[in-house]
């Protein structure tokens, strides 16, 4: 198989490829030409192709300006496009052998595209955190959580053939008395395990054992770990801090609370917010800093707080060189310099002259 995203999108344009029905996913047409059978070419592939196309070449332009970061988008551009274009072959695995930016396990699943974390204490109850290929490319790997253990059978639960199996196809392989070795050094409740013949059979929740199988790899490779322990409480979960349905307003409410109790908790709520408040309008969206759009942008008026001067840090001054402070500002929709308009007022007291 080939490795680079060059390689790969180049086998994709063989004809093998390009004939309908050739990848997993099925032959897109056109709504309006349902009755006219399948196109000549898997129109899947050839889209595929050519976005993969400008892809490698924005990793071109940004690796040809020579920075750190640079170099590390275009890497990451690179591998999210192989990755991608692996996925199109059948071949899925490729993410499962990277660890989760947020929890550290080695639980990433790549379902419709993106990177989703099966680990069931990574996000809070109900949430799973998924990624972008490319995001995930560009993430620094986190620290390991410390070991969960479940009090009731959840519903994760699996035996040590299947727990097995699952991590032989991630970067950190494990044998079954490494698993077992893993269970006892940690003690991880275990519970009969379901359809089994055998009586001594045992099941252990998939949560325990990856975050005790992340905590075990990090204890030995420490380098593999930048000790990169502050993240935000939002990480992988941008789609539960924005809500589609604009039209049920209920709905938006009960989905602006929970994204709000995330950021209570979380230190970087006050950066995040000055983040947000120092973007314009027009960028307003979804919640940040504990405030929905709406909130920071009342906040904004309230406080007669000016746009330039959170973004950029400096103060910003009239045409005459007033500083524009909240008290030197006026409620109106032109927002005029009060201290102007009080020198306009004494020069025309002392020339009377139309």
């Amino acid at each position: 198989m080939p490795e680079t995203a060059e390689q790969l999108l180049a086998l994709l344009e063989a004809p093998h490829w390009m004939t309908p029905g050739s990848t997993s996913r099925k032959a897109e047409t056109r709504t309006a030409r349902r009755t006219e059978g399948q196109p000549a070419v898997n129109l899947t592939v050839l889209d595929h192709v050519t976005a993969g196309r400008k892809v490698l070449a924005e990793a071109d332009r940004r690796a040809a300006q020579g920075t750190a970061y640079a170099m590390r988008q275009a890497e990451a551009l690179r591998r999210a496009q192989a990755v991608k274009s692996r996925a199109l072959m059948g071949e899925t695995g490729d993410v499962r052998k990277v660890p989760c930016p947020y929890c550290a396990t080695y639980g990433l699943l790549l379902v419709k595209g993106r990177a989703v974390c099966i680990n069931r204490y990574c996000a809070p109850a109900g949430v799973q955190r998924s990624w972008a290929v490319v995001d995930l490319m560009m993430a620094k790997p986190a620290t390991p959580k410390p070991v969960s253990r479940s009090g009731e059978r959840p519903r994760d639960d699996r035996d040590i053939t299947t727990i097995v199996r699952f991590l032989a196809q991630t970067g950190r392989p494990m044998s079954a008395s490494s698993v077992h070795r893993l269970v006892r050094t940690y003690a991880l409740p275990h519970w009969p395990a379901r359809n089994s013949t055998n009586p001594r059979a045992r099941a252990y929740s998939l949560s325990d054992v990856l975050t005790a199988h992340a905590v075990s790899a990090q204890e030995r490779n420490p380098s593999d770990c930048a000790a990169d322990t502050g993240k935000p409480a939002c990480t992988g979960l941008a789609d539960a801090f924005f809500h589609v349905n604009v039209a049920d307003r209920t709905a938006g409410r009960m989905h602006a609370d929970d994204a709000k109790a995330l950021c209570n908790g979380c230190p970087f709520k006050d950066p995040c917010l000055s983040a947000a408040l120092g973007e314009t309008d027009e960028l307003q969206h979804g919640v940040r800093g504990g405030l929905t759009a709406k909130e920071r942008r009342q906040m904004k008026t309230a406080n007669k707080i000016p746009t330039a001067a959170l973004r950029t840090g400096k103060q910003p001054t009239c045409r005459r060189g007033h500083l524009r402070t909240a008290e030197n500002t006026g409620a109106g929709p032109r927002r005029e310099c009060l201290t102007c308009a009080r020198e306009k007022r004494a020069e025309q007291k002392q020339d009377p002259t139309p």
